[in-house]
């Protein structure tokens, strides 16, 4: 394992995935929690770094914010269908629910015949869970693909026990490319911290840059550095533990 060289918040713009990287994973999404020390080193973070600081989340910002409260925070949510340029900003979002509807009705349908399955609607993206039921992740996907009928207007991503659609055309590398673009972000060197097969295309893009990409916990990755999981993320960045 490769530990990646320390964070310098004076040439350096941090980017980091939401769950499996600052919370850990768990069968309920919204039992995640953070602890008082991680949320106040992050934002001296920010506060040291001059606002180069982003979370890039297949969550909803609003939900975000809801876990980092009393954190204010440039953001890409829903993989970078919603985004906040900075923290003061309203929520931009780049697509309207309703572009989704003929995907959400198949997909509504279908799961009343398979009850293991869970749907969760972003609006933006519609995600079918399998988490506690690893058998169905065949099922998962089929499911979510006959719905698509291979229309390439929509993006199929596979992340941890979840099969997720959105639009085409936007993913947590063309989000953290765009934040890049301008300031606080312009000219400072990229750092990705991730953990999902979904956080490899913002590893692409940090590579390009020549920044540091940095992959949490096992798995094949474009990254070059490693952390071994969510409490080993807390500690590199300084604050004493990640969890609650």
């Amino acid at each position: 394992m490769t530990i990646p060289p320390a964070f310098d918040p004076a040439r350096h713009a941090l980017f980091v995935d939401f769950d499996g990287t600052l919370v850990e994973l768990v069968d309920d999404p919204q039992a995640v929690a953070i602890s008082r020390e991680a949320l106040v080193r992050l934002a001296d973070i920010q506060r040291e770094s001059g606002g180069a600081f982003a979370v890039l989340s297949g969550r909803r910002i609003g939900d975000l914010d809801r876990f980092l409260a009393p954190l204010r925070f440039a953001a890409a949510g829903v993989h970078g269908l919603e985004r906040r340029e900075t923290p003061e900003a309203e929520i931009v979002r780049l697509a309207g629910p309703e572009r989704l509807d003929p995907l959400r009705a198949a997909i509504t349908a279908a799961l009343a015949e398979q009850p293991g399955l869970r749907l969760e609607d972003k609006g933006t993206a519609l995600v079918v869970h399998y988490r506690g039921r690893p058998e169905l992740k065949g099922e998962a996907d089929r499911l979510v693909e006959d719905a698509v009928a291979g229309d390439e207007g929509f993006s199929i991503m596979r992340g941890d026990h979840i099969v997720e659609v959105h639009l085409a055309g936007m993913d947590k590398g063309r989000a953290l490319h765009a934040f890049m673009m301008a300031a606080p972000f312009l000219g400072r060197v990229p750092v990705y911290i991730g953990d999902d097969t979904t956080d490899e295309f913002g590893f692409g893009v940090v590579k390009e840059l020549g920044g540091i990409a940095i992959k949490v916990g096992l798995g094949e990755s474009v990254a070059d550095y490693r952390l071994a999981a969510v409490d080993s993320v807390h500690r590199w960045l300084g604050a004493e533990t990640g969890n609650a």
